[in-house]
């Protein structure tokens, strides 16, 4: 697409992550980039002078400097992942309330070993963040026939009525939800939201899921509230640190369900997300805006 619309292509081909001498030069000349996880901060966005879109191949925009893409004139786009992670989302929540890691694990071993469960049926599940992929999540809920609750200080009151959710208060929401679903980024003030004294105000036996960024819960009050049974369990795709190595303290603990940030992988959404991008870019160029304004 890029190429029949007549761009040339400058690519990171290297197999790694570039270092910052090398990002700035891969840059200098560019009208638009394509965006993973690297830092564009003020200094790095100086490189580019002639440089008019950022768009993330994904939807985390926390290595951004948004206020100096702004004061820059540099256009911010994302792509949409919202029914993959939705739907990753709804995998951990049944997984942990199934303990399907343990029956794995025990099968593996030669254990016939039959743990508990928990029916998602009549339960209650808070959605922290009503956008896209919360939205969305609540959309693939709706035939568990679950009560539904949301938080997001921008509520969107129009679609929680339509998908049958009660806007609520973030504490309400942790006192009343057998599960909890975190869908906002990382800013800093969602940063650690989920900590000792938030934990403390949840359900007893609640369910913690996050498929959004690590550093909105506090990992060693995680770590606390479940070996404590004040959690019955908790999934996570993200962690405070990335990757993750051996000896992260909640790998000590069988009431878990760990993965490695892969809840946007899907075939379909990488297929997309290219897309995406490409038609963001051509837009841009032609004096539109992203498909995906940020």
């Amino acid at each position: 697409m890029l190429l029949d619309a007549g761009f040339e292509l400058a690519c990171n081909d290297t197999g790694r992550k570039l270092d910052r001498e090398e990002q700035k030069a891969l840059i200098a000349d560019a009208f638009a980039v394509i965006a993973g996880t690297e830092s564009y901060d003020d200094d790095m966005l100086a490189a580019a002078p002639n440089l008019k879109l950022v768009v993330r191949f994904g939807v985390g925009t926390d290595s951004f400097d948004l206020e100096a893409m702004k004061r820059r004139g540099i256009a911010v786009g994302v792509i949409s992942n919202n029914n993959c992670v939705a739907e990753f989302a709804v995998a951990l929540i049944l997984g942990i309330m199934k303990n399907l890691h343990l029956f794995d694990n025990a099968v593996r071993q030669g254990q016939w070993s039959r743990f508990t469960m928990r029916e998602l049926k009549a339960k209650t599940v808070g959605i922290v963040g009503f956008g896209r992929i919360g939205r969305r999540l609540a959309q693939l809920l709706q035939s568990f026939d679950v009560e539904l609750v949301a938080y997001d200080p921008y509520m969107n009151e129009e679609e929680a009525k339509r998908l049958n959710v009660k806007p609520v208060g973030l504490d309400e929401l942790l006192a009343c939800s057998d599960v909890v679903s975190l869908h906002i980024p990382a800013t800093s003030e969602t940063r650690h939201l989920i900590n000792h004294e938030t934990i403390a105000k949840m359900k007893d036996g609640a369910y913690l899921v996050n498929t959004s960024r690590g550093v909105l819960i506090d990992e060693a009050a995680l770590k606390e509230a479940l070996e404590a049974g004040k959690l019955a369990g908790a999934a996570l795709d993200v962690f405070e640190r990335e990757p993750v190595t051996k000896d992260l303290a909640l790998n000590s603990l069988d009431n878990i369900l760990l993965a490695p940030h892969v809840a946007a992988l899907s075939v379909e959404t990488n297929y997309n997300a290219g897309i995406t991008c490409a038609e963001s870019v051509i837009r841009v160029f032609n004096g539109g805006t992203p498909l995906y304004p940020v």
